[in-house]
């Protein structure tokens, strides 16, 4: 049987901890260039798409 999440949060990446929670995965960063390298690979393992919330914060999102 396969599940497919649709319309969902499946990972939180940010810079900093206090701005971020929820039920999805967060994964921290340490600056913006590694926050971008997580969002990327994170997309491509997840079968996702990055959105940026701000400068400090990308979500993975199935549609």
């Amino acid at each position: 049987m396969n599940v497919i999440l649709q319309n969902q949060i499946l990972a939180v990446i940010a810079l900093e901890s206090t701005s971020v929670g929820g039920g999805a995965p967060i994964f921290f960063a340490s600056d913006r260039e590694e926050l971008e390298q997580l969002s990327f690979l994170l997309e491509k393992i997840l079968d996702g798409m990055a959105h940026q919330l701000n400068p400090d914060t990308m979500i993975i999102v199935r549609h």
